[in-house]
């Protein structure tokens, strides 16, 4: 190489080097989204953050969900409704029988609040996804209604499935609730509910696996109430019934051996809660 042009070629990279452009674009995540808090932001750091150091997210932020997906945000006019709902039948229930402590020590600490569903591939519908216990996403808000009890105990009782495994995950529930039903599939929705019954799942989610079989006893028991849980059972063949008792009795012993709370007091509460909604 020509060592006279040596110092011109540094000096056009240096050059180059040191060229800047403003770009006028906000990076979300990137520190390039900010916003001012509204009266949500307080109501929320009011009843959620500063009490229970629970962060809910409504503002649509995609690195919180799965990237692949088809998604749209909550309108805020359905935050309020939804965890004010949730507060009175998750919250409030458990701290009345367990107390404060407990419920602040293993509550979720952060709720993502999502508009639409999440459409599967194998035809299901995702209501409700938890990350390693401490993160709950909730989907298909903007149908919200409280005039719709069906839709409000199927919010609900993604609430007490996704707390219920908190629960086992910290104290694992009776080994020998595994044993009571068998024929656990991956497929489980290619099954009716009534097959389920027969197999003493109480539901035909349940039938995925044994730990999704327990957290659905418990949060169908809770949601559902005693009335409507003895419904359930009723309608199974007898077979399943006895299945589903026994599974009820490990439930019951389970809280009150590992957690002391009277399950039943609780259930009581929580149906309570609902129906004054």
């Amino acid at each position: 190489m020509n060592m006279k042009y040596l110092p011109i070629l540094l000096l056009m990279v240096l050059m180059a080097c040191s060229k800047k452009e403003h770009l006028d674009t906000d990076l979300p995540g990137l520190g390039g989204e900010t916003w001012d808090k509204g009266p949500l932001d307080f109501w929320l750091d009011s009843n959620f953050v500063y009490p229970y150091n629970i962060e809910v997210k409504y503002r649509f932020d995609r690195y919180e969900l799965s990237l692949n997906k088809d998604l749209v945000p909550i309108l805020e006019s359905q935050v309020t409704p939804v965890m004010t709902t949730i507060s009175k039948t998750w919250v409030q229930p458990y701290i009345d029988e367990a107390g404060a402590t407990f419920f602040k020590k293993y509550c979720q600490k952060q709720f993502v609040l999502v508009g639409s569903p999440q459409y599967n591939t194998n035809n299901t519908i995702t209501l409700g996804t938890a990350e390693g216990g401490r993160k709950v996403v909730l989907f298909a808000l903007n149908a919200f209604s409280l005039d719709d009890k069906p839709g409000v105990r199927e919010m609900l009782h993604t609430i007490h499935h996704e707390f219920a495994h908190i629960l086992h995950q910290t104290i694992m529930y009776p080994v020998e609730f595994k044993t009571i039903s068998t024929g656990y599939t991956g497929s489980w929705n290619d099954y009716s509910l009534d097959e389920a019954l027969a197999k003493g799942f109480v539901t035909q989610y349940a039938r995925s696996a044994p730990d999704e079989d327990f957290v659905e006893m418990v949060s169908t028991m809770l949601v559902e109430g005693k009335d409507g849980f003895d419904e359930i059972v009723d309608s199974a063949p007898d077979d399943g019934a006895a299945k589903l008792r026994q599974k009820e009795e490990i439930v019951v012993r389970y809280f009150k051996e590992s957690w002391n709370i009277d399950f039943y007091s609780l259930q009581t509460r929580v149906q309570n809660a609902i129906d004054n909604l």
